[in-house]
């Protein structure tokens, strides 16, 4: 009689129940997933808070890495790699050339330096050598010394027309050639590199025939070099 009456319970209880998610049962699932994903949230939130607090480690000399190279080097790996590859010795720095040109004008290249093969000049019908090269430009521009010096010479040439000779020392001299004014300096003048000495024109006789250019020449230890090599600092001529 008991069991029946608890048997009896059970089931109106049951049938409550089922009343109630019949009508609220979509809502209170609702609810309850609602509930789970703040909890995550909140302890996922806690959790990071902790990582974020705990003191980090500094890394040693040993593990930390090289910037800059592959694979994480440490930098005990990269001190002896570079041991091994001589690290340690003097660095082999280049000097600079004791005599650094700048252009005497602004101009183009037109007739090279050539002290060997002999080029054809129509002015006077003749094959000869070339010692220097032919900076073309205006007529009248300005010359300037390519490098600091002293004046050694102002002469007019039947040649070379109007020149200047300039001496900078360790064996460099340069002359420039078929001026139409040297009036700016005379011989025994200090002169700094960059100033006006003179004024294009086109007094060389063999070359009268072509465009107003400077004929300009170096010479280094009373020998002919090709400036384009001092102003390329690619100089190959023998060594004082």
């Amino acid at each position: 009689m008991q069991n029946s009456k608890v048997w009896q319970g059970v089931k109106k209880v049951y049938a409550q129940y089922d009343r109630l998610m019949e009508k609220q049962g979509f809502y209170i699932v609702l609810a309850i997933c609602v509930l789970v994903i703040v909890i995550s949230a909140f302890y996922t939130f806690k959790l990071r808070d902790d990582i974020d607090d705990l003191p980090s480690a500094a890394p040693t000399r040993d593990t930390q890495s090289v910037a800059g190279m592959e694979g994480n080097q440490t930098l005990s790996e990269a001190q002896a790699l570079i041991k091994s590859q001589g690290a340690g010795q003097p660095l082999s720095v280049p000097t600079q050339s004791a005599f650094v040109l700048t252009q005497p004008v602004n101009g183009f290249t037109g007739r090279t330096f050539s002290d060997t093969q002999p080029q054809y000049f129509a002015q006077i019908t003749a094959w000869q050598i070339h010692l220097g090269i032919d900076l073309e430009s205006d007529y009248g521009a300005i010359v300037a010394a390519c490098a600091s010096g002293t004046v050694r010479s102002v002469l007019t040439d039947n040649e070379k027309g109007l020149s200047i000779q300039i001496d900078h020392g360790n064996g460099y001299k340069s002359l420039y050639c078929g001026l139409s004014d040297a009036s700016y300096v005379k011989a025994g003048d200090p002169v700094m590199q960059g100033q006006t000495i003179g004024h294009v024109g086109n007094g060389v006789l063999a070359e009268s025939d072509a465009a107003p250019h400077l004929h300009f020449e170096i010479w280094r230890n009373d020998k002919p070099v090709d400036p384009l090599s001092v102003f390329l600092g690619i100089d190959t001529s023998n060594t004082m």
